[in-house]
């Protein structure tokens, strides 16, 4: 009995321990750690961060989001990263433009450049995955209950950024002519290579005079400059067309006059807005694009400016050369030196009057070669761009490009974001990398994953992915490799891009697959994403 007795008093005093313990642990607790809100749940009860499923699985790193601050000094920490998160990223990721889908998976990694020196010309390569870290956002959900996701960093050589280019291009003088509406457009993309340079842009305003669209070139020209480009907007000194050889008399001459006459007329327009440091006049269209004003300045110096100089780009297209002959196609970019310009300029008229072509390219061609004696210098790097469809094997092969063409009408891709790269790591634009087996990163273009991996495809190559990627092209691009199927690839392309330039600031580019709703499911799409954060 007694025995029982004792048995009994000891369980008790057990009992009564084992309570006290826990009542001083919870405490404890309570004293040292401030109330958290759950990482998995918003407050309606939907996930922000989950794990993806498929072929796109989180490594260890995504363990943060489920972690829990220990002390006061984590819980600041962890505050500041969620706000610098929200604040940044997120907003980025719904902004309404992009068309992301409620769920993406999303994956972010910090780029630390490195400069040593890389060949440009190489295929980097890295042992290492590219998209690691992977999760899935709801970006429905409360952004600001939630820890941020990982973001790995690494390490990518680089060319340095270009020298500061303040006042830098003044010796280069370019014009358009074009309607109001497109230079009016244009004027983003414009920016991005013209802004704060010193070089100047004389824009010629086809429809000026015209009542029923009412033009406000001086309200036009404020929006440039306000922009930092230099640029001067003009209506056309001449109202009509002028004859050319092959008109019928009887026909009624155009007015306003024609653009394309307008364009080769601009030679005389540049040669007035010249100052005693242009050396060099660029004609161009209105959707000729600079990636960067270093590299063509740098081309150009190549050349002496105070001899009659014509420097340009042949069609990439065979059959275009058969057409219109050997001359510096416009699209890509012509640079006539001062001096030529000035021996050009007395016979403009003439020109117009004794030619039969309807192109202003064609036109300067023509008087280029009854009026003086200079020949065309072709400069490598200059692209027309006579291409339609999928130009993504272009933009994948790595190559240095000084002038692109026709990126929002035989193709379209977001060209003023592709290279605002140019203003974190210069010549890094389109440069490439190879991660693990199967992923190519084509910077400012694309990640790519190949089904089948990248050892057998020779990526010294270009994809035949545009149009008529043939022998019509060969003496520019080939030889090709062959077109894959979109199932053997799957591509991100980059959609936008944030940040600041400023010394010590982030830049951010986002690229984005889109998923597609496969037939029979009634599973919603997941939408892609892989954010490149790069240090400044």
């Amino acid at each position: 009995m007694l025995a029982h007795q004792c048995s009994a008093r000891a369980y008790i005093a057990i009992l009564i321990a084992l309570i006290l313990s826990i009542f001083l642990l919870t405490a404890n607790r309570l004293n040292n750690v401030s109330p958290i809100s759950l990482p998995h749940f918003s407050t309606g009860g939907s996930s922000l961060a989950e794990s993806t499923g498929g072929s796109q699985q989180p490594d260890s790193s995504t363990d943060q989001l489920n972690t829990q601050p220990d002390n006061k000094n984590d819980q600041a920490a962890t505050s500041q990263a969620v706000a610098e998160f929200c604040n940044n990223d997120w907003k980025l990721l719904r902004r309404k433009e992009l068309g992301l889908t409620n769920k993406v998976a999303y994956t972010r990694r910090c780029i630390k450049p490195t400069h040593n020196n890389p060949d440009r010309e190489a295929v980097g390569k890295i042992s290492d995955s590219l998209v690691t870290g992977t999760v899935t956002l709801n970006l429905k959900a409360n952004c600001e209950q939630f820890a941020p996701p990982p973001c790995e960093p690494l390490e990518l050589d680089v060319p340095p950024a270009y020298a500061a280019q303040e006042e830098q291009y003044n010796h280069l003088l370019f014009g358009i002519a074009s309607s109001y509406e497109r230079i009016q457009t244009s004027l983003p993309v414009f920016a991005q290579w013209l802004a704060g340079t010193g070089a100047q842009l004389l824009a010629v305003v086809a429809d000026a005079d015209e009542g029923f669209i009412k033009p406000n070139l001086r309200a036009l020209e404020a929006q440039y400059r306000n922009a930092g480009v230099n640029a001067s907007i003009i209506a056309p000194k001449m109202k009509e067309s002028l004859p050319r050889l092959n008109t019928n008399p009887d026909e009624k001459l155009r007015q306003p006059a024609a653009v394309e006459q307008l364009h080769f007329l601009l030679i005389r327009d540049m040669l007035d807005a010249a100052t005693p440091q242009t050396k060099w006049l660029g004609v161009l269209d209105d959707d000729t694009f600079f990636p960067a004003m270093d590299p063509l300045s740098v081309a150009l110096s190549q050349y002496d400016h105070t001899k009659p100089m014509w420097l340009g780009a042949l069609a990439d297209n065979w059959i275009s050369m058969k057409i219109w002959g050997f001359m510096a196609y416009g699209g890509a970019g012509t640079f006539l030196s001062v001096p030529l310009a000035k021996q050009l300029e007395p016979h403009l008229e003439d020109c117009v009057r004794q030619t039969d072509v309807p192109s202003g390219d064609g036109m300067l061609r023509d008087c280029m070669y009854t009026r003086t004696t200079t020949k065309l210098t072709v400069m490598e790097g200059l692209y027309q761009h006579d291409i339609r469809g999928d130009a993504s094997g272009f933009f994948e092969s790595g190559r240095r490009t000084l002038s692109i063409h026709h990126w929002k009408s035989w193709y379209h891709v977001p060209i003023d974001k592709m290279a605002a790269i140019t203003s974190v790591c210069g010549d890094c634009f389109l440069q490439r990398w190879r991660f693990g087996s199967d992923t190519l990163f084509a910077n400012g273009y694309s990640i790519t994953q190949y089904r089948e991996g990248l050892d057998n495809i020779n990526l010294d190559l270009m994809e035949a992915t545009f149009e008529e990627a043939d022998s019509r092209f060969d003496f520019v691009y080939g030889p090709f490799r062959p077109r894959l199927d979109r199932y053997d690839k799957k591509s991100y392309r980059l959609v936008e891009v944030d940040g600041t330039f400023e010394k010590g600031g982030q830049f951010k580019q986002l690229y984005v697959y889109r998923a597609t709703k496969e037939e029979g499911s009634d599973a919603e799409p997941v939408d892609e994403v892989v954010e490149l954060i790069w240090d400044v």
